[in-house]
């Protein structure tokens, strides 16, 4: 790969992964609030999944700003495909006892028109955020980005899923919030376990 051609995809790696960054930490510190003035547990599920987003983009952008000074470190890009699948594992685990909890206990969760919108947001923004990491990372190539662009992409999903159940409850259907809540659950599980199996590509170099 031309050198040129190198330095301008770190170019878009960094900035991809500091936009990813930037919204996932806003868009998942206002879900979690607002779920939990709501007591709308798939807002919070959704939040915490958004905040595990932030965290790996963050890793990943001290990842390419090393790579762009001349480092290889790496073990920064293990890190944020490490931090990416523990936590999810964790979050889904967590999320599918409590929503079960939920559903047994017939717990119902407020909706407000902050929630919807801010769901419908999320799922615009992740989705342009997953195409571009994918973009990218195909082309240096990079697996932790590639898992990202992938967390990004389910991110997508489950803000669909949780705009639906928020909107459910203005519909009088308890259950939406919960069952909402499972099924991002079971996408946080699926997706660590598809990432943890998956090899790192072996060629062209990974940067």
């Amino acid at each position: 790969m031309p050198p040129t051609t190198r330095a301008k995809l770190l170019h878009s790696a960094l900035h991809v992964s500091i936009a990813s960054a930037g919204w996932t930490l806003t868009a998942s510190s206002a879900a979690i609030v607002i779920g939990l003035s709501r007591a709308s547990l798939a807002l919070v599920a959704f939040g915490v999944v958004g905040i595990l987003d932030c965290a790996a983009s963050v890793a990943l952008v001290a990842h390419f700003l090393d790579v762009r000074s001349g480092g290889t470190a790496e073990r920064l890009e293990r890190l944020a495909l490490r931090m990416v699948v523990v936590g999810l594992a964790t979050v889904g685990i967590v999320t599918a006892v409590v929503s079960g909890v939920h559903l047994l206990e017939h717990v119902t969760a407020g909706s407000s028109s902050a929630s919807v919108i801010l769901a419908g947001a999320s799922l615009v923004a992740l989705s342009a955020l997953s195409l571009r990491k994918h973009h990218v990372a195909v082309r240096l190539p990079s697996h932790a980005l590639m898992a990202d662009s992938r967390l990004s992409a389910v991110g997508a999903i489950l803000a669909a899923v949780t705009l639906g159940g928020t909107a459910s409850n203005s519909l009088g259907w308890w259950w939406a919030d919960p069952a909402a809540a499972f099924v991002i659950a079971i996408g946080a599980l699926g997706l660590g376990v598809a990432l943890r199996r998956e090899p790192a590509p072996s060629t062209p170099p990974r940067v």
